[in-house]
């Protein structure tokens, strides 16, 4: 099943969304989108894990 993120039920106001068939396709489109939007510079595994916890199935 596809999953999805959405940037602000993280916490934000951006209202970036995405959607990939993977978890690990799905990270890789969040720390791109963190890095070009956010100036974020790489992930901790500690916000890695609070990023993971907000992915939900597609419906």
């Amino acid at each position: 099943m596809a999953k999805v993120f959405n940037c602000k039920d993280f916490g934000g106001e951006c209202n970036w969304k995405c959607r990939a068939e993977t978890v690990d396709e799905l990270m890789r489109k969040i720390v791109k989108h963190g890095t070009i939007k956010h100036n974020m510079r790489g992930m901790s595994e500690t916000m890695q894990k609070k990023v993971r916890a907000t992915i939900r199935d597609a419906t």
